[in-house]
């Protein structure tokens, strides 16, 4: 990396021109000037100035390195500007969820992207334990998962529920409502399949084992927007939650199984433990929670 000191000084000798007038500017001794001009042609790796009596004119490598430094400092200026100020409507907002809540919740940010260009959202679909990492490493600054995380790094509070649904297709007939003809009529598996019907299974049906491997399966999809297709087609039933079901385009093809008790999953909202979130961020969590608290 070059040398910081030494860069400002070549910069502050090309546009003043002048060696001891330079020195001058820099507080410093002319030799000075020279042996940092001498260092930073050492670690360039090649000249950076050609001199001509008392002038001198800058080389190839010279004007290349003098537009790179004052750029940065440009950068650099701009940066500390944006790290004073903190702007609530700019920057970039860095957030992750499950597929069914980034199908329901990005069009609301969208809109509140449209009133406020200057924020850039970045919304990623992943499972809990990928939020999870994420939020650790620093990929998400913020993200919602579907439980409680016993885990100190965390800050997180309970923002909302959402319902899992039984998904059929529109003429699955009444009298087969039973466990038994359900898991014979089988199942669209998907990355959360196994995870939701358990869910449902236990709070539903008295036996409490629940063995997956002796459920039928006809098929896996791990397209969020495609597991409902092949239901729709009369391949077999799922499970997802409700806010994935509600964005299915053909819901005259699907209906929603009655269950005895509701699954619901709770939402929470996460973030690392102790690390300030910027003021744009904000807005976000008003919007989230705004939502989801009215599921």
């Amino acid at each position: 990396m070059l040398n910081t000191q030494w860069l400002h000084t070549f910069i502050t000798l090309v546009e003043v021109g002048h060696f001891t007038q330079t020195a001058e500017r820099l507080f410093m001794t002319q030799p000075g000037v020279s042996q940092h001009i001498k260092k930073l042609e050492e670690q360039a790796g090649t000249p950076l100035i050609k001199r001509i009596g008392k002038r001198f004119e800058l080389t190839p490598a010279g004007q290349q390195l003098y537009r790179y430094g004052v750029k940065r400092q440009e950068d650099e200026k701009q940066l500390l500007g944006e790290l004073l100020t903190d702007d609530p409507f700019c920057g970039e907002c860095h957030l992750a969820c499950s597929g069914s809540l980034a199908m329901f919740l990005y069009p609301h940010f969208l809109k509140h992207q449209q009133k406020h260009q200057a924020i850039s959202i970045h919304l990623e679909s992943a499972p809990n334990h990928r939020i999870l990492e994420g939020i650790k490493n620093g990929q998400f600054d913020i993200g919602i998962v579907t439980h409680s995380v016993d885990d100190q790094y965390f800050d997180q509070h309970q923002i909302g529920q959402e319902a899992l649904c039984v998904v059929v297709p529109a003429d699955y007939p009444e009298d087969q409502l039973s466990k038994d003809a359900l898991y014979s009529f089988g199942f669209i598996d998907h990355p959360d399949g196994k995870h939701y019907l358990q869910q449902v299974h236990l709070a539903n049906y008295s036996d409490s084992h629940f063995d997956f491997n002796k459920i039928k399966k006809t098929g896996y999809i791990n397209q969020l927007n495609q597991i409902l297709l092949p239901v729709s087609e009369g391949l077999g039933f799922t499970v997802l939650p409700e806010k994935a079901v509600s964005q299915f385009s053909n819901q005259d093809k699907i209906k929603t199984l009655p269950l005895p008790k509701t699954v619901r999953q709770e939402l929470y909202l996460l973030r690392k433990q102790h690390r300030p979130l910027a003021k744009r961020y904000l807005q976000i969590i008003d919007v989230i929670t705004h939502l989801l608290s009215q599921s």
